[in-house]
């Protein structure tokens, strides 16, 4: 081998070499960045907890793309405000890496998305309790922003436009704001929704009782209005309303012409019949709620020589009633194996 392929071979060598070494350096340096930045990303998410690493945290973990952060389902749900349901809604946290005042997201005009779209937000900084609605005002310091799209409302079809927008109006504060985006629940609203509507339609019900005249063609005035003064048959918002005998203000269904208009009860109303309405998922102790107007209608009947019908002016029978309580006793077990509590505040804000 002569001299001169001798100083190539070497020259190459030396060249290999010194990628190697400069490939290596480029590699670290580039861990140790996304190191630091993982780092700082965690400092700033309330949801991150320096006891994150004990092995008793790390059970029930759900992987959001794309940050790739490992979340702990008991750790989220320790540290959400308790009317959020992660099962039913799509939920995402936007942690922000310096506090701001919430002018800053009321001067941004998002009114009409939480509105239309029955979005829940919640701000807080640190460790502080959530706030929510009127406990928000322009002066409000914060470093976390939760947003909350509810993907079983009964007053909600949630579409791909109803999507669009709820990613527009993320998009929207992150132009204005600094943030990290984590995915906490339904990240793939659609498919979520297609899976939840089974159960969306299951609960979803109002049991209406349609209550007429036995033989006259209308209601004798006098003997109506001396019933209607019960002491648990109140007006609210202008419906009169049967509230519960044993807990104070709470309202158990609620009654009504058969325009399903609020009655009017005077001298001059020509009443050919009324609606009792009891909506199954938003009604606290459902069953029992049930079982007061079942007992009250029988009650109505025999003073005012009326009858109970369905839909279709059917008369209803034992039968019937005793097949519509099972019904019900279904959906309140589905609702309860699914930690949705009829009546509840998570249950209200679905439903009512």
């Amino acid at each position: 081998m002569s001299d001169v392929q001798i100083a190539l071979l070497i020259l190459g060598l030396t060249i290999v070499l010194f990628m190697i070494i400069f490939n290596w350096l480029q590699l670290k340096k580039t861990r140790e960045k996304q190191k630091k930045a993982d780092s700082m990303r965690r400092q700033h998410d309330p949801l991150f907890d320096k006891n994150f690493d004990n092995p008793s945290e790390l059970d029930n973990f759900i992987v959001h793309e794309p940050s790739n952060h490992n979340v702990s389902m008991d750790f989220l749900k320790k540290h959400l405000p308790g009317e959020i349901n992660l099962n039913f809604e799509s939920v995402v946290s936007l942690t922000l890496y310096k506090t701001s005042e919430a002018r800053v997201l009321l001067d941004l005009d998002i009114t009409s998305y939480l509105r239309d779209l029955k979005i829940s937000l919640y701000l807080r900084k640190d460790d502080d309790l959530w706030a929510t609605g009127e406990a928000i005002d322009e002066n409000y310091v914060f470093d976390q922003i939760l947003l909350s799209l509810p993907l079983i409302s009964r007053r909600l079809d949630v579409d791909e436009l109803v999507k669009q927008k709820f990613l527009d109006l993320i998009e929207k504060i992150k132009q204005h704001l600094e943030v990290n985006q984590i995915w906490l629940s339904n990240e793939d609203i659609i498919e979520s929704t297609a899976e939840l509507m089974p159960f969306k339609r299951l609960i979803n019900k109002n049991f209406l009782i349609k209550i007429q005249p036995k033989t006259d063609s209308s209601f004798h005035f006098g003997a109506f209005q001396d019933f209607f003064n019960k002491a648990n048959i109140r007006l609210f918002k202008n419906y009169h309303w049967y509230f519960d005998p044993k807990v104070d203000g709470q309202k158990m269904f609620k009654i009504m012409n058969l325009n399903r208009q609020p009655l009017k009860i005077d001298s001059d109303a020509f009443i050919q019949g009324i609606i009792v309405s009891l909506d199954i998922p938003s009604t606290n102790n459902c069953i029992d709620a049930f079982d007061e107007m079942t007992n009250l209608m029988n009650e109505f009947c025999i003073k005012l020589n009326a009858v109970m019908v369905d839909g279709r002016n059917k008369e209803i029978d034992s039968v019937y009633v005793a097949s519509i309580k099972n019904h019900m006793n279904q959906i309140v077990k589905e609702m309860e194996k699914h930690n949705l509590i009829p009546g509840s505040e998570q249950a209200q804000k679905y439903f009512a």
